[in-house]
């Protein structure tokens, strides 16, 4: 039996909302959701990523902000936001791309902070913090897991953009240019 997910004009809708209530938290980070989820989606732009990557880059941090249930990290956000924002990917329709991006960037960070020993550094405070709560960096067998993912180029791109994506003086942006690219691959068959 395939799944029944809402249409995409309730989807943008409801990210539409979820930005509008939420996207001015902050989360440990000198940037607002909105603000670096709009950063992070215009550095996947600039790549020149196709719409599945500038979508789960603009998203990646949706676990935040769909789940205001779930556990807190502190001031940090919230706990498996990345499994949660996978999840919710998923249940309203995005290409599985899209899911499985969304909830192996927190992956990516443990991935890369053990084989990359200047990673770490690089990686702003509220990112270092979190670090713990999420596992701390993988394990060898973690890592010979991981790397067998053939998503692992992108993950790796995004997590790098996700720690390139919090600049306090970059402009706002604009959250309806990621509405219409969110639309658009919806509307694929």
């Amino acid at each position: 039996m395939t799944p029944t997910h809402p249409a995409p004009d309730e989807v943008v809708t409801e990210v539409r909302d979820l930005f509008t209530r939420f996207g001015g938290e902050n989360y440990g980070e000198d940037v607002t959701q909105l603000e670096h989820a709009v950063q992070v989606g215009l550095l996947a732009e600039a790549a020149g990523g196709p719409d599945e990557l500038v979508v789960a880059a603009f998203l990646h941090d949706i676990g935040h902000i769909c789940a205001p249930e779930a556990e807190t990290i502190g001031v940090f956000g919230r706990h498996c936001h990345d499994s949660n924002g996978g999840a919710w990917a998923r249940s309203r329709g995005f290409p599985e791309i899209v899911a499985r991006l969304i909830e192996n960037h927190v992956a990516a960070k443990r991935y890369l902070t053990a084989t990359d020993r200047h990673y770490a550094e690089r990686l702003s405070h509220a990112s270092r913090a979190t670090l713990a709560h999420q596992g701390g960096p993988m394990d060898a067998g973690e890592i010979a897991a991981f790397e067998r993912d053939d998503l692992l180029p992108l993950h790796i791109r995004l997590r790098h953009w996700d720690e390139a994506g919090k600049d306090d003086h970059a402009d706002p942006g604009d959250l309806d240019r990621f509405l219409a690219t969110i639309r658009r691959l919806l509307d694929r068959p």
